[in-house]
């Protein structure tokens, strides 16, 4: 039973609650923090639309629709304020995020737990912003990471400070719907469109193939700049009619669990959402060797991993998988039993334990 006396109010800080891998834990966590007794609000810099079904008893606040400023200092400064007078722990996510709250809350008495989500290599991406990001996670309570791989990237001091939580899945009835859905001739990958994902070697691995399986199209979901860009991509490699985009949907999981193959084709991730649903759902998959890949995929057993921006590689890997249904079927049975190890139930335990080391609290 929740315990409803808990009286440690929690405001979670984010750019947006739109749709994104960050965005989709900030919600599960905030549910069940409230189910906890929690006092939850949402803050989100920016005043955009929430994409996420969330509570009606949770606030959800807009810093620059309070502050009526697109002014960096002037916001902050209202952050500050919010911060003094309103929170006991502050969850904040997204390391450009997480700076902005870190500079806000210096010197204050709550606690600040920050959440990096995303490879602190490439993220932010420029030098000087990395280092001045290194520099200020010194200042928080804890330092929340996704792999063991990224959590090594900062000196000791963060590490002695860091807990390194995988994202939550929350299939329910749908694990292992991918291994029970009648297959089309389908390829999909799940991201935004965005540079980072790197969606055009995909195109190029399929035009190398594409002779040799016909009747298949490769459907992308999700939104962003480079779609006018993906579309002359494909219109360049004579694949116009193979191509489809999708947008962002809600039924993601029903949409793709009929494809023969998910395709993740980053340059960089943190632990890549897309990824887990997509193994948990039962789907063959293969990904390029980001962070998180090697935790998540047993190479060659429960999905397949390739270098990085190579086409001619993970046309081969395509090749081998689209070419044997019993492949398909066996790295889909492998790839579902991820779902045990990274069920909602046993990741929220490890967030809500940490949180009730900051705030001394009990989430019985």
């Amino acid at each position: 039973m929740p315990n409803i006396n808990n009286s440690k109010r929690l405001v979670f800080f984010d750019a947006t609650l739109q749709s994104g891998g960050a965005e989709r834990v900030i919600s599960i966590l905030a549910k069940h923090l409230l189910q906890c007794g929690y006092h939850v609000e949402l803050l989100l810099y920016h005043d955009q639309p929430v994409f996420y079904n969330m509570p009606a008893n949770l606030k959800i606040i807009s810093v620059k629709r309070e502050t009526g400023s697109k002014n960096l200092l002037k916001n902050i400064l209202w952050m500050r304020r919010f911060f003094k007078e309103n929170v006991d722990i502050i969850i904040s996510f997204l390391a450009p995020f997480n700076m902005l709250a870190l500079v806000a809350h210096f010197g204050l008495k709550s606690k600040i737990i920050v959440a990096d989500r995303n490879d602190p290599h490439y993220i932010p991406s420029n030098f000087f912003l990395r280092k001045l990001r290194d520099i200020l996670y010194l200042l928080a309570d804890s330092v929340v990471l996704q792999t063991k791989r990224n959590k090594e990237y900062f000196n000791s001091k963060i590490q002695a400070k860091s807990t390194v939580i995988y994202n939550p899945v929350d299939l329910e009835q749908k694990q292992g719907q991918a291994l029970r859905t009648a297959k089309k001739d389908k390829i999909v990958c799940v991201g935004r469109l965005i540079p980072q994902k790197n969606q055009k070697i995909l195109l190029e691995a399929f035009a190398r193939i594409k002779e040799n399986f016909p009747s298949y199209n490769i459907v992308f979901y999700g939104q962003g700049p480079l779609k006018n860009f993906l579309q002359d991509k494909a219109k360049q490699l004579v694949l116009s009619d193979k191509v489809q985009f999708a947008g962002n949907v809600k039924n993601i999981f029903d949409e793709i669990s009929d494809a023969k193959l998910f395709v993740l084709t980053s340059d960089f991730e943190g632990m890549p959402n897309a990824l887990i649903e997509a193994m948990c759902l039962g789907l063959p998959v293969i990904s390029t060797d980001v962070s998180g890949a090697r935790e998540l995929i047993e190479n060659g057993k429960s999905g397949f991993i390739v270098p990085k921006n190579s086409p001619k590689e993970l046309a081969e890997i395509m090749q081998k998988v689209l070419s044997d249904n019993l492949l398909q079927k066996q790295l889909g049975q492998q790839a579902v039993k991820l779902n045990d190890i990274l069920k909602s139930s046993r990741i929220l335990e490890q967030w809500t334990k940490l949180i009730e080391k900051m705030g001394k609290n009990k989430c019985l």
